[in-house]
């Protein structure tokens, strides 16, 4: 999901911004099988991470709030590795870290959803 919906922010959506801010940039394709491992393994984390946070209240609300949170972080991360690369674009740097925060809200949404509530004190909520 997560990487059709990257193809269409980068590729379709913002695809012309793309190619104005960041033309210079050669960019090597990454090995499918590898590409697919790191997502796998992210995805793992969000999961462990959001389990080891959720202390209750609407799943949903606090997917939202777990998915911005890990979207700002991972946009810091993202964007802050942009300065080793010839990107003279405010404009990507941003572009890149609002597409993080979707993603993150997207991911903590989904996460929510498919864990639901989880038990509290041995009481299951509703």
């Amino acid at each position: 999901m997560f990487v059709i919906g990257g193809a269409l922010w980068h590729e379709v959506i913002f695809n012309r911004w793309y190619d104005e801010w960041v033309h210079e940039i050669v960019r090597l394709e990454m090995p499918i099988g590898f590409f697919l491992l790191t997502h796998a393994m992210r995805a793992v984390v969000l999961v462990y991470i959001y389990t080891m946070l959720y202390k209750g209240g609407d799943p949903l609300i606090k997917g939202l709030k777990f998915g911005f949170l890990m979207g700002m972080i991972t946009g810091l991360v993202v964007t802050g590795y942009y300065g080793d690369f010839k990107i003279t674009s405010p404009s990507w740097a941003l572009m890149e870290f609002a597409y993080n925060i979707v993603r993150g809200l997207l991911a903590g949404a989904l996460i929510s959803l498919i864990i639901g509530r989880k038990e509290l004190d041995g009481i299951t909520a509703a």
